[in-house]
């Protein structure tokens, strides 16, 4: 029998201080149940236990389930906060990981650049005594280059005496077999064609043009004078001022001749050039080769220097004495080539120059031909070589040019530059021998010819 909830609910319920809705039962009397059982027949052994079973344990309250709650919340919390550590170490040892990995290839790199620091340490060390050597034949070279430099102009100047000694003995004895034959003796200012130097000879061996860094070469010495008085024994001078009259004397050959022209001073040997446009033409310079080194001074330039059978300069006196003798003007005739055969020239019907005094001074009359007007720009300027500047630039243009000439500010023509084989050259400056109308300024020609004769009206 159990207590009866109805006699509860009739005596009054209490609530426990606890709360929780559980009720405790009233006091008072208590009521109990009844159960009709119906019977069974056993047919066993009957058990009969005096024990009361014990009572359920009591559910959880609301209070406690929203502390179990809250600790639960708490714990996931703490749970997410220990998985975001997790994450965040994750990615910590995957960045020490790359730091060593980096580390590892950056210290491979600085010895690999060690190595090659001790690499370049040990031929530096070595590298002085074969920069040695290489100075040593170097400069062996060039003392070889300078000796023979020397010794092929101390054999240039011999041949030109001799050969000037043979060509006087020859004119000499064609005058005393003159003198000695009265009847077969023609007038005694009159005489045969000289015996040229080297005539057609094949020009010297090409030189390359000359660097830039090397030393100024001196120029070979002018062609050695001849003196009539002593071998004539008489006192007379050449019959020729210049080789429009040698020409008009019958002599038809291009080669050298003696000439005197009008003033006071000794007689020159010049190319007298008898077979082009009528012959007479005194040659006062010539390019063809790069034999001969123009890149020199102010007294080589004034008086002279080359082979005249070659490559040569007549000198600046020499040019002034000849076509400033009178009695009318000279001209001057240029003719240029290049190195595919191309022909041109140009024309001044009147050239002189002026005096020492005045640097030879330029002066030019009208121009016509095919070349161009490349010598006009230099009229009326003085001549300037590297140790003689008179040009109108603030620098020095013959440096820059490397030669002598009748610079303005400085080029339109450099007939005395630098001999560049081929054309065509590659230069800091515009040094070659050009004529900036036919070709350009960056064209370096092949062969030049400058030549005076006295103008058609002289």
């Amino acid at each position: 029998s159990r207590p009866c909830p109805e006699c509860w609910s009739r005596g009054g319920a209490r609530a426990e201080p606890g709360g929780g809705g559980r009720q405790s039962p009233p006091p008072g009397p208590k009521c109990t149940y009844t159960f009709i059982v119906p019977q069974q027949k056993f047919t066993g052994a009957v058990c009969w236990s005096s024990v009361r079973a014990a009572p359920e344990p009591p559910g959880p309250n609301r209070s406690e389930t929203r502390a179990l709650r809250e600790a639960l919340d708490w714990q996931q919390a703490e749970l997410r906060r220990l998985r975001g550590l997790v994450e965040v170490d994750g990615a910590l040892v995957s960045e020490v990981k790359a730091l060593r990995k980096e580390s590892r290839a950056m210290h491979a790199r600085v010895s690999q650049l060690y190595t090659q620091l001790l690499h370049e340490i040990l031929q530096r060390r070595q590298r002085p005594g074969l920069l040695a050597q290489l100075e040593g034949r170097v400069a062996n070279a060039s003392a070889q280059a300078t000796q023979l430099a020397t010794s092929y102009h101390r054999l240039e100047l011999r041949y030109q005496a001799l050969a000037a000694l043979v060509n006087n003995q020859s004119a000499l004895i064609v005058r005393l077999e003159r003198q000695c034959q009265p009847g077969l003796a023609g007038p005694l200012n009159k005489m045969p064609t000289p015996f040229p130097l080297l005539p057609g000879a094949s020009p010297p061996p090409t030189k390359p043009p000359y660097s830039l860094n090397l030393p100024l070469l001196p120029a070979p010495l002018p062609s050695p004078q001849l003196d009539w008085e002593f071998l004539t024994g008489r006192g007379e001078t050449s019959p020729w001022r210049d080789c429009l009259e040698a020409r008009r004397g019958g002599h038809e050959t291009s080669g050298v001749y003696e000439v005197q022209p009008a003033d006071a001073g000794p007689s020159l040997q010049v190319w007298c050039e008898q077979e082009y446009e009528g012959g007479g033409w005194t040659v006062i310079q010539r390019r063809q080769d790069g034999s001969i080194n123009f890149f020199t001074t102010w007294h080589h330039y004034q008086h002279g220097f080359g082979d005249l059978a070659g490559e040569h300069w007549l000198g600046l006196e020499n040019t002034r004495r000849v076509t400033g003798q009178g009695p009318g003007p000279y001209a001057l005739r240029v003719l240029l080539e290049d190195w595919a055969g191309h022909q041109a020239c140009a024309h001044y019907d009147r050239f002189a120059l002026g005096p020492e005094s005045d640097a030879y001074r330029l002066r030019l009359g009208r121009y016509h031909g095919s070349a161009g007007d490349s010598l006009g720009w230099h009229d009326a300027h003085p001549f300037s070589t590297l140790d003689r500047d008179h040009d109108a630039y603030a620098g020095s243009c013959a440096h820059y040019q490397k030669g002598g000439w009748w610079y303005n500010a400085c080029a339109h023509s450099n007939l005395n530059g630098l001999w560049y084989k081929g054309g065509h050259y590659r230069s800091r400056y515009q040094d070659g021998v050009y004529w900036a109308e036919f070709r350009g300024g960056a064209y370096s020609l092949r062969k030049v010819v400058m030549m005076v004769r006295p103008a058609p009206d002289a």
